[in-house]
């Protein structure tokens, strides 16, 4: 089943593969995500470090594909070919990349927009109150 468009969703152009169509991710797609993941890995408690990234691979992008590019079936893929896993993992990075780009960027002290120092006003803030005595 593929998801659905929304007024969030987001295009990203994969050089050599084509442009993809993924929804702006949001809670409940990080749980199908990691249901399907879990799906993906059949429940291993220890998958294997390729098991683990090409299962998020997969995972990610059949949760958040609205559209993808005509060939592109990720269950018909041929799992000898080694292309097959390059070019996962290249449009899952460019969905990453993507993502990363909505979410605010800290300068280089960590500081986000709206942090850090300011000039002084000259209003004095109050010490805090002490309770009354009993």
């Amino acid at each position: 089943m593929a998801r659905l468009p929304n007024r969030t969703d987001f295009t990203v152009p994969v050089e050599g593969i084509g442009a993809f169509t993924f929804g702006k991710r949001k809670l409940r797609d990080e749980l199908a995500i990691g249901s399907e993941y879990s799906r993906l890995t059949e429940g291993v408690d220890t998958p294997t470090p390729w098991l683990e990234a090409v299962a998020g691979w997969i995972a990610a992008l059949k949760v958040l594909t609205v559209a993808a590019p005509d060939g592109w079936d990720i269950d018909e893929m041929d799992p000898l070919d080694p292309d097959t896993y390059a070019k996962l993992r290249k449009v899952h990075a460019a969905l990453r990349e993507k993502e990363g780009s909505f979410r605010r960027s800290g300068d280089a002290n960590g500081q986000a927009d709206g942090q850090g120092v300011v000039p002084d006003n000259g209003v004095r803030v109050p010490a805090p109150v002490q309770p009354a005595a009993d």
